[in-house]
């Protein structure tokens, strides 16, 4: 099994020799939500990236981060082939949504049977997350009902990691020994599947104010019918590709657009979108 170093490494390497074409800026009505950059993100994506302020003391503030094709559709064995592009992997995916996370949510088959760590690679956006005040790596969950296999993948194995997992009694019984050799993952057990408010209150009671949820999409369309995310950073890729019918929301979503930028030079043709949901 790789190391958290070695992976770490790799992950760097990669972020650092990525060719990142800047985005160019259509619209921009983020003046009232929470600006953050520094100079090299502002270069790169044409200006300030924006965040909902905390709505209150109970629920953390939430974005939900997709990719999808331009026929709409975001499921693929590799998010790569959906053709969002190299600035959306490691400038927005990677890097901004991310950047102030305290934690980063997934769901299982997000995560199961790889090595994985969500985190932030590229230099520039660990140096901003540094200045935001915030620890190297954000806090890993996964939810998960049936539970996961944790001898398996980097994420369950790293004990510098501060992991969640997300479930209900049955999850966490068929992983109840293995938890116990592994202290730096706990469990947020809920009493029911979908009760996501409540595990959301639990995560912001753990001092998590800012979470950034990346999928899938039964996922995603569970916590945007509990009115668990206020904003929607969406890339539409210039290409056909992923699986037939998975859009990221089976109904008509009520947003307002913050910004639409559009990539430039090998990614032309992308646009990326901060999308607010509307309550």
């Amino acid at each position: 099994m790789i190391t958290l170093d070695a992976f770490a490494a790799r992950k760097t390497a990669e972020a650092q020799r990525a060719p990142i074409e800047r985005f160019e800026t259509e619209v921009d009505r983020g003046e009232p939500l929470i600006a953050i950059g520094n100079a090299w993100s502002r270069r790169m994506f044409d200006g300030a990236f924006y965040l909902s302020p905390l709505s209150g003391a109970e629920l953390p503030a939430t974005n939900l981060v997709f990719v999808q094709s331009r026929d709409g559709n975001t499921v693929t064995k590799n998010p790569s082939l959906l053709g969002g592009g190299e600035a959306d992997k490691h400038l927005v995916y990677e890097g901004l949504s991310r950047v102030a996370a305290d934690a980063v949510l997934a769901g299982a088959g997000t995560v199961r049977g790889g090595d994985l760590l969500l985190s932030t690679w590229r230099a520039e956006l660990v140096a901003l997350r540094t200045d935001l005040g915030l620890p190297r790596h954000p806090v890993q969950i996964v939810a998960t009902i049936r539970g996961v296999d944790l001898t398996r993948g980097l994420m369950f194995n790293s004990s510098a990691l501060n992991v969640i997992i997300l479930t209900i009694a049955h999850g966490a019984d068929a992983m109840r020994r293995d938890l116990a050799a592994r202290p730096w993952i706990s469990l947020v057990t809920m009493a029911r599947a979908g009760d996501l408010a409540w595990a959301f209150r639990e995560f912001r009671a753990r001092g998590l104010k800012r979470l950034s949820c990346i999928g899938g999409r039964t996922l995603a369309e569970e916590l945007i019918d509990a009115r668990l995310v206020q904003d929607l950073y969406l890339t539409t890729s210039p290409i056909s590709a992923g699986e037939p019918g998975t859009p990221l929301y089976s109904k008509p979503l009520a947003t307002e657009v913050i910004v639409r930028k559009r990539g430039t030079g090998a990614d032309a043709g992308v646009v990326f979108e901060h999308l607010r949901l509307k309550s």
